[in-house]
């Protein structure tokens, strides 16, 4: 899973980079929480249950989503490429996620 781990923290990288380069702190919170959750949870400090909601594809949303929505409204380059490398994390967790149920 180590591919897991380096994903997890690029994702948790690229969104402290937009709380503090990107343009709105709120999208940038709610995205660095979600990849600090993902991290927590994959080396088992945290462990996160809710009844019949795979908490995986949450996670992977609430990174992609405002991220999303940050790298598009950045205009310096750290918060376009953070925006980008966070959007991207997040779809690629989402995907992992959802792959195995294809």
């Amino acid at each position: 899973m180590l591919l897991h781990s380096a994903l997890s923290y690029a994702g948790l990288a690229a969104a402290a980079v937009l709380v503090f380069a990107g343009p709105s702190r709120a999208l940038a919170l709610v995205a660095v929480a979600a990849a600090g959750l993902e991290v927590a949870m994959h080396h088992g400090l945290l462990s996160l249950h809710l009844v019949h909601v795979p908490l995986g594809p949450v996670l992977g949303l609430l990174l992609a989503v405002p991220s999303l929505v940050l790298w598009f409204r950045a205009s310096g380059k750290a918060a376009v490429t953070a925006g980008a490398v966070a959007t991207f994390v997040g779809l690629i967790q989402l995907a992992a996620y959802a792959a195995p149920r294809l």
